[in-house]
């Protein structure tokens, strides 16, 4: 299966029955994730793999030198690829055993933001869970605001994948700063990483300060 879009070249290893579904959401989103990041069209065509577990596995493994049982997509900024894991098999090999149509458009989008994230940088040392907040806000995944107090913010910046609640927790603090910052303050913090490393344990005390106001 295959579809070409003006900015997307979207295909699947094999059939599947919500391949159109995909390409309506995508088409749907595409200007308002644009518009956040201030750009009118990637710099090249994003491809958007949708793979079997086994290929899946595969580049995920070569890439990383291991694969999570929590990870279902995955994007490269070097070739603008994106690739997900299939419905079907994210049941049946990851722990989102209720996945369904509606979390993998989100998820794709997510994978998305990540492209046009790295249209300004791809420098992420110590800021992923920057990165993977601002995914999991803008793509409306379902994740919920969580207290900060037991969040261990060292260690989320620095073994973010392997951090219990990470997700969670970044979430949590971009929730924070997409709610309480300037549009120009934003763009600093997803355009400089520099910026971001100086000022992320001042953001992560104002977050914590502020989700302890909200959820007491």
């Amino acid at each position: 299966m295959r579809k070409e879009l003006n900015n997307y070249i979207i295909s699947s290893d094999k059939d599947i029955d919500y391949f159109d579904d995909i390409v309506n959401y995508i088409n749907s989103n595409e200007k308002r994730i644009l518009d956040f990041f201030e750009l009118n069209k990637p710099p090249k065509k994003i491809n958007i793999l949708i793979l079997n577990y086994k290929n899946f596995k595969s580049y995920i493994i070569n890439k990383y030198g291991e694969i999570l049982d929590y990870v279902r997509g995955d994007t490269d900024s070097l070739s603008n690829t994106i690739r997900v894991l299939n419905i079907n098999d994210q049941k049946e090999y990851t722990t989102h055993k209720d996945a369904n149509v509606d979390q993998m458009k989100k998820m794709i989008l997510h994978e998305i933001i990540h492209q046009y994230h790295n249209v300004y940088h791809n420098d992420y040392s110590l800021i992923v869970w920057f990165s993977e907040g601002l995914a999991t806000n803008l793509s409306n995944q379902s994740y919920q605001i969580v207290n900060l107090n037991k969040c261990d913010f060292n260690i989320l910046k620095n073994d973010f994948g392997h951090y219990k609640g990470n997700y969670n927790y970044a979430y949590t603090i971009v929730n924070y700063i997409l709610n309480n910052y300037s549009k120009e303050e934003i763009h600093k913090l997803y355009s400089n990483p520099h910026y971001l490393r100086e000022k992320q344990d001042i953001i992560f005390k104002e977050a914590s300060n502020w989700v302890n106001k909200i959820l007491h």
